[in-house]
């Protein structure tokens, strides 16, 4: 699974593609390539000079390789695709699955108008007027089917195209919490939009974020930069006072925002202390990371750790809006892009299909829209909400051991890094998941809740996601089960969230020795203590 989103400009001859796409691409901050242009460097030829010697059928072919090879980078492009390109089925089948596809739309006038006597363009001559609509009649049901959105390029200027697009390229999906909605904005360039996502009315901005997330934000009126400190650690309750007190120094009053910019970690101890200094301040997140993205910036929760366990201390408080920018995943170590994906598992069992089969953006509106449709019936985790921790309770007691992996060196991109001498670090939280999830249907499994086909399927997902599914060697099974014990959940005994003939559901009371089998069945090859 890919963390690259290409943005794919579609559309006939003479509606600005190259332009607009440069221009696109500039706002973003990305590289630009013309499908065109890279048949022309491919085989030294022009276009018109491949149609008339070579034939239309060897031109699509080089068509079709330039295109892949145009969505083939590991960094998001702008790629103006050839207004042909889409009459192969295979070409679609890779946009679909490359990017969003935005189609440029003009009317068969404009066109006409804006190509003249169509010089340089074989197929529309010997007489523009009257191919323009033969094209238009074959090609645009196409465009239609294949796009992500439309954008209309008659009388606009390509300025103003582009900043359609631009806006276009970011979807919202609303979290309908009652008496606190708020929208949540997935795209490349989203966090372009934070000064319009601030509350009316706020005078000063404290953006609190950690070193090395890298991620500059503007929010358009007078602010304050705080950092705090690295990994679960920093989710501590020491924090939450070093925050407060530093709102205190700055003078942050209740007309004033704090904007989250970072992970999980940032989102939940700025959140928390949002919700904590004069007792609430507005905060909007702007989550970096895959899994902030999909799960924890999402939905209100905030809080902190303490020793006795992970999360135990916190609120609910709501943010005033999310800001998802997708082009801020591209560069993420490798470790923390599948930190990411064991969310991503996890929300494939919770119904969310296809998943790997979408664009990236795609992915994140997908996920947030079920978070969000859970968070709107429950706020408050009384019911529905609980069975977003499917494998989360083993995954926080793991977690709560301080447990390390071996790793190889870390990659960009989601991509795995190159072979290098691995190293022990502590368990990610969305690689616990994935223990947790595999752990969690082998105790459904046990329970006669589900069949081997159920739990072969988790280790499918999860090991398909390149997530670890077993048990750390070493691991004390009695801790593990205190630690689950102690779980937000477990208000009648040992309480689970497990998969079953009618869909996940909470499930209390399982008894300590069923939980101790499918803990043994989930070790590693060194087994657990």
């Amino acid at each position: 699974m890919s963390s690259t989103d290409h943005v794919l400009l579609v559309g006939m001859m003479g509606v600005g593609k190259t332009t607009v796409g440069r221009l696109v691409a500039a706002g973003l901050g990305r590289s630009y390539l013309d499908s065109d242009e890279q048949v022309e460097l491919a085989t030294g030829r022009s276009v018109p000079s491949i149609f008339t010697a070579l034939g239309e059928p060897a031109f699509r072919l080089e068509e079709s390789k330039a295109l892949a090879t145009a969505v083939s980078s590991d960094l998001p492009r702008v790629v103006s695709v050839a207004g042909g390109a889409v009459l192969d089925p295979a070409n679609r089948e890779l946009l679909r699955r490359s990017g969003t596809i935005v189609w440029l739309r003009a009317r068969p006038d404009t066109i006409v108008r804006r190509v003249g006597t169509g010089h340089g363009r074989v197929l529309l001559q010997p007489d523009p007027a009257a191919a323009v609509p033969r094209l238009v009649a074959i090609r645009y049901p196409i465009y239609e089917e294949l796009a992500s959105c439309v954008i209309d390029v008659d009388d606009r200027s390509p300025e103003k195209v582009a900043e359609l697009v631009l806006r276009a390229l970011v979807r919202s999906v609303r979290v309908e919490v009652p008496g606190h909605p708020y929208d949540v904005l997935v795209g490349p360039g989203a966090r372009r939009l934070l000064a319009g996502a601030l509350p009316e009315g706020a005078r000063r901005c404290v953006v609190v974020s950690q070193v090395g997330v890298g991620v500059d934000v503007e929010p358009g009126i007078d602010s304050v930069q705080l950092t705090i400190g690295d990994g679960e650690a920093a989710k501590s309750l020491r924090t939450i006072e070093d925050l407060c007190r530093a709102f205190s120094r700055a003078g942050i009053t209740r007309r004033d925002v704090v904007v989250a910019v970072g992970g999980g970690v940032v989102t939940d101890a700025a959140g928390f202390a949002a919700s904590c200094y004069h007792r609430g301040l507005d905060v909007v997140h702007v989550p970096t990371t895959l899994l902030a993205q999909i799960d924890a910036a999402i939905g209100g929760k905030t809080g902190v750790n303490i020793a006795e366990g992970k999360n135990l201390v916190g609120a609910f408080w709501q943010p005033r809006a999310v800001i998802c920018d997708t082009d801020n995943l591209v560069t993420l170590p490798a470790r923390e892009w599948r930190s990411g994906l064991g969310e991503m598992a996890k929300y494939a069992f919770l119904g969310v299909d296809d998943l790997d089969r979408l664009p990236l953006a795609e992915q994140v509106v997908r996920c947030v829209a079920l978070k969000a449709s859970v968070v709107a019936e429950d706020e408050r985790e009384g019911g529905r909400r609980m069975l977003l921790n499917y494998g989360h309770t083993l995954a926080h007691a793991l977690e709560a051991t301080g447990f390390a992996v071996d790793t190889g060196e870390q990659g960009v991109g989601g991509a795995p890094g190159t072979a290098g001498a691995p190293a022990p670090e502590p368990l990610r939280h969305g690689e616990a998941v994935g223990i947790g999830l595999v752990f969690a249907a082998r105790l459904a499994r046990l329970l006669g809740r589900v069949g081997d086909d159920r739990v072969r399927r988790h280790l499918e997902v999860v090991g398909g996601y390149g997530l670890p599914t077993t048990v750390p060697t070493g691991a004390s099974l009695d801790e593990l089960v205190t630690l689950m014990g102690r779980d937000k959940k477990a208000t009648d005994g040992l309480t689970f969230v497990l998969d079953g003939p009618d869909g996940v559901e909470l499930v209390s009371g399982v008894e300590r020795e069923v939980v101790a089998e499918a803990l043994l069945e989930s070790a590693g090859p060194g087994g657990l203590q």
